[in-house]
């Protein structure tokens, strides 16, 4: 009987370290993954494509969106808390509604964030850096993994949110140093 608990508490010991780990620190070693130069070396070989082919645009992106946000003085806590402010339903309903839509070109695609996403700051300077450095296969890219991930549960909102407040402070502390 004591092995058995033994072995029940290390099962949720490890398990909760797993879960710590991939809330906490996996959207961080994503988040440098994307902004750095060159990929890390605990990214799997099998993954380096995928991660090159959305690292250039994202990358080109978010600074556009940084430097947008400099110009227009828009604090980063701001931009921040927007993020952190998205709720899953809120998420889920713009996901639903460009299915549904099927948004033709980026501008339509920004009406519906806009839509969805409130901001305590005019969003508005962000569209065009937006339509300059995303086009529509990479958002189509982007919502077919949104909708698969929706289905599996592999990457939930929180996580997502948490991955791209990280990509969003590592490339203002990239540009700072600059």
């Amino acid at each position: 009987m004591k092995k058995v608990a033994l072995t029940l508490l290390i099962l949720a010991i490890v398990g909760t370290g797993a879960y710590l780990l991939y809330r906490n620190i996996m959207p961080k070693m994503i988040a440098r993954a994307v902004v750095s130069d060159s990929l890390p070396g605990y990214i799997p070989k099998r993954l380096h494509t995928r991660v090159e082919a959305i690292k250039t645009p994202i990358n080109k992106g978010a600074e556009a969106m940084i430097h947008t946000m400099h110009s227009s003085k828009i604090p980063l806590e701001k931009i921040l808390e927007t993020v952190d402010n998205i709720t899953e339903e809120q998420a889920y309903a713009f996901l639903d509604e460009v299915n549904e839509v099927q948004p033709g070109n980026t501008n339509e695609v920004f009406d519906l964030a806009k839509k969805h996403f409130p901001a305590e700051f005019d969003p508005e300077p962000f569209r065009q850096p937006f339509n300059e450095h995303f086009n529509m296969k990479q958002i189509r890219n982007g919502l077919a993994y949104a909708n698969m991930n929706r289905r599996s549960n592999d990457v939930d909102i929180s996580t997502a949110k948490a991955i791209l407040k990280k990509i969003i402070v590592e490339k203002e502390k990239e540009v700072i140093e600059r």
